[in-house]
């Protein structure tokens, strides 16, 4: 059962990475139409992450509380599929345009965590747990390699309607869910002995790679302010954005599909990935701030290609380390403290840009704080955590 539920999820993020490529790309481009500043794509970015600042603790607990996580994720599209088709006639309202973003990215919570759970039942095996994360993000990357361009092409087109496709897809996705509403999600075997040391060492996570994970995402964060600075200004920004997104996912899709072969072979760890995909991410950082249209190209891919090393690792790591009752909770805290910091850096990038500061230099500043938290990363994990 738990192996069609995983199928099903696949399905479902399929859909939801379609929908997430047309909000992607033709929401912020909306407000900035609308607004003309940069400064409307950090109140984007603020809006839009706000709720993974505030709610991840919350639904985490949640989705602990209850073996049946799937009518959450099933409820979690349908809600969904009512705002979008709701944000079409009040995108005009910048601030009602604001609160429905943030509805959706609070929806995202509980589909996201729903997956990060199921696939955590399975198993513990590193290498499953690699391979299963490493699968479904390989899945989703295919899918967002061609729904990006595709959804640049109608954000150019038909504007903020493309949200009225977002709406249909969902709603396709949730109904795929409604026989299983009733299976319960839980992890079999486990011993409570094992089970509250891997809580313990949960806790150490959370503490230990906090200002790490706060001073690499805040460096990070500025990424997507250099791109929409670089594009602001030609008629046909959407369309490149959309292809720019695109080869991102080409470089997620080749590393993932890379860790899906390794694990299947057991061949890689959790470790080395994470702290690679982190280096590549911040080389990301250095090439985008160099005043040329044609050093996007590389900084976008390194960015997709060392995201999905860091991320598909590090899913494993948790899933690994903390246990099932309390994997939401942990998950929940990481990411809303995490998460905090990126509408930040967007806004203060922003802001510095606009004030004159040059994108080169503000890139590498990026890159020099990025570079601390990678540093600190790596004591936490190699002497702290797995050493």
């Amino acid at each position: 059962m738990k192996r069609t539920l995983y199928r099903l999820h696949m399905f479902t993020s399929s859909l939801r990475i379609v929908g997430d490529a047309i909000e992607s790309v033709a929401l912020p481009w909306s407000v900035l139409q609308s607004t003309g500043s940069l400064l409307s794509i950090g109140g984007f970015a603020l809006f839009s992450h706000l709720p993974w600042v505030i709610l991840p603790p919350i639904l985490g607990r949640t989705l602990d509380r209850t073996a049946k996580k799937v009518r959450l994720a099933f409820l979690a599209l349908i809600l969904q599929v009512l705002l979008a088709v709701l944000i079409v006639p009040l995108s005009s309202n910048v601030w009602a345009f604001y609160l429905i973003v943030s509805g959706i990215s609070a929806l995202d919570i509980l589909h996201c965590y729903y997956g990060f759970s199921l696939i955590a039942s399975m198993t513990l095996d590193e290498s499953e747990l690699q391979g299963l994360n490493a699968k479904l993000a390989t899945l989703g990357n295919a899918v967002s390699l061609v729904a990006f361009p595709l959804a640049g092409i109608m954000a150019y087109r038909v504007g903020v309607k493309a949200m009225f496709l977002n709406a249909l897809l969902l709603f396709i996705g949730a109904l795929t869910l409604v026989p299983y509403l009733n299976v319960e999600v839980k992890r079999e075997g486990m011993g409570e002995a094992v089970d509250e040391e891997r809580l313990q060492i949960s806790k150490r996570l959370v503490v230990g790679i906090l200002a790490s994970v706060l001073l690499f995402n805040f460096a990070l964060g500025s990424f997507r302010i250099f791109v929409f600075a670089s594009l602001r200004n030609l008629t046909e920004g959407k369309v490149l954005y959309g292809l720019l997104q695109s080869l991102t996912t080409a470089g997620s899709l080749i590393a993932v599909a890379g860790l899906t072969y390794l694990a299947r072979k057991k061949l890689t760890g959790l470790r080395k990935p994470l702290i690679a995909g982190m280096f590549l991410q911040s080389l990301a950082l250095l090439i985008v701030g160099v005043p040329a249209l044609m050093a996007l190209f590389p900084a976008v891919f390194l960015v997709g290609f060392g995201g999905e090393l860091l991320n598909v690792s590090f899913d494993s790591l948790m899933q690994k380390l903390i246990p099932l009752k309390s994997l939401g909770t942990a998950r929940g805290v990481f990411d809303a403290l995490a998460t905090l910091v990126i509408p930040l850096s967007q806004l203060t990038f922003a802001w510095l840009i606009e004030k004159g500061m040059a994108i080169l230099t503000a890139s590498l500043l990026a890159a020099g704080v990025a570079c601390v938290g990678i540093a600190l990363f790596y004591v936490v994990i190699y002497m702290t955590l797995l050493g």
